[in-house]
């Protein structure tokens, strides 16, 4: 079995809302059925990005109504299309009782899997204590959390060409984000949480020798560095970024091969973020081929991984 852990499908209304057109294949669900069928793809797990935000800031609506809609249309693509889609629901991670309500409903009664999320709200990452009641709730009920980008990113006023926002600064900010939420204590302190970001975690990976170094050395050193900060961590920065799940969506064998590498084969799952990324379905499946992991490997990254982790 293939299964897709990262693919999208968009509630028109709310782009209708907002006057703004998507490709035709994020809101066709046919379309990414016959794209599934090409490649060989078994499941999609299908998620909506920027539609809390479409909903919040040009639907007028309260985050809470927004998941509720979005989630109830998703729910009815898993009904209408079988066995093909997997869904996640959508959530504001600084979530009041209603939302935590609608979380719950999401989960239990409409058999979504998870919940989508970006990594900072108004300012604030999902380090915030404002965070807590949301992890807690996910947690406890086994729901994956998926982080995928929102539109912008930090420092976006520097990469207004060359579509830097898209291809540099929204994985550097998800790197930002695994680091902290790591350092945090956050897989320590909710040793259950089933964390998934997109982007292969950013750069992360790459990283972790680097962070791993700083956390062992940091309170060793006496060069005139600053001070570490809070220690949040009982085990290593390594011990935590081995627990988070992460995709394949980054276009680039070497760092398939490197996550793989870092945080195990039991941990990386295959991702298209198709549609609307134009890199065909079929090519992302080879890209886990060309990484040049074992075979096992491979089979657990095309399929074995999420089963296991969406409960498919």
């Amino acid at each position: 079995m293939i299964i897709d852990a990262h693919a999208h499908l968009a509630d028109p209304k709310f782009f209708d809302r907002m006057g703004k057109s998507l490709p035709k294949s994020m809101l066709d669900p046919q379309i990414l059925v016959d794209e599934q069928t090409a490649a060989g793809i078994d499941v999609s797990v299908i998620s909506g990005p920027r539609v809390m935000e479409v909903g919040i800031e040009a639907g007028g609506l309260a985050p809470t109504e927004v998941a509720k809609e979005y989630n109830d249309f998703v729910a009815d693509l898993t009904v209408r299309h079988g066995k093909r889609f997997v869904g996640l629901g959508i959530a504001h991670a600084f979530a009041d009782d209603a939302m935590l309500r609608e979380m719950e409903r999401a989960f239990k009664q409409l058999k979504l899997r998870g919940f989508l999320v970006v990594p900072r709200y108004e300012g604030e990452f999902l380090d915030s204590p404002r965070a807590d009641a949301f992890f807690e709730l996910c947690e406890s009920l086994g729901a994956v959390v998926f982080v995928h980008n929102a539109d912008g990113c930090l420092s976006q006023e520097y990469m207004n060409d060359n579509r830097l926002v898209e291809l540099v600064g929204r994985p550097n900010e998800m790197t930002l984000f695994a680091a902290r939420l790591i350092m945090a204590g956050h897989m320590e302190r909710f040793p259950k949480l089933k964390l998934f970001l997109g982007r292969t975690g950013g750069a992360i990976t790459m990283y972790a020798g680097r962070i791993q170094e700083g956390w062992v050395t940091r309170v060793s050193r006496s060069d005139g560095i600053p001070p570490w900060g809070p220690d949040n961590l009982k085990n290593s920065f390594m011990d935590s970024l081995c627990k988070i799940y992460l995709d394949t969506q980054t276009f680039h064998p070497p760092a398939i091969r490197c996550a793989v590498d870092t945080v195990g084969a039991g941990q990386v799952l295959l991702g298209t973020d198709f549609p609307p990324v134009p890199h065909s379905l079929l090519e992302s499946i080879e890209d886990v081929r060309r990484s040049g992991i074992p075979e096992d490997d491979v089979r657990a990254v095309l399929g074995g991984n999420a089963r296991q982790l969406f409960s498919i």
